[in-house]
């Protein structure tokens, strides 16, 4: 069982049995502070067991916080974008990932994920938007567990 931080996560597990990849549970708050954050994923690591925590490599600083104020130990995510998102985008099609009806946030990043058209330079960049912080929590947490 897995977490990704990014002040979004997604709580899911890996399933063996039928090789695919379950969403059990979501949170999402980029304006709170650090100890609202921690208890949030504290409660989620209880909640489902997690064993492993993946951050945003970028959040050097709120990596140290957690570890050290909040006893909340991380390994720091594969930020690879066009390759974690050509994984999910797979796993997708293959119908190898299950969300949880009430994981909100992560149904509604699989509803509205684009590449962004206003893209001049044709770098293939997805929008930045309300469904790229699910999005790029997800890809972070998929992409560094499969490829570790």
């Amino acid at each position: 069982k897995v977490i990704l931080i990014r002040m979004q996560s997604c709580s899911g597990f890996y399933s063996p049995i039928d090789d695919t990849y379950h969403i059990v549970d979501e949170y999402q708050d980029n304006a709170t502070t650090t100890a609202v954050h921690a208890e949030r994923i504290g409660e989620l690591i209880e909640r489902w067991g997690v064993e492993t925590t993946f951050i945003d490599s970028a959040a050097a600083q709120f990596a140290a916080d957690l570890a050290y104020q909040y006893d909340i130990a991380s390994i720091k995510a594969k930020k690879s974008v066009l390759d974690g998102i050509a994984l999910v985008q797979t796993l997708t099609e293959q119908n190898k990932i299950k969300v949880s009806p009430h994981c909100v946030h992560t149904l509604y990043m699989f509803d509205q994920y684009r590449w962004d058209a206003r893209d001049q330079v044709k770098s293939e960049r997805p929008e930045h938007g309300m469904a790229s912080h699910m999005a790029d929590a997800l890809r972070y947490a998929l992409y560094t567990y499969i490829t570790s």
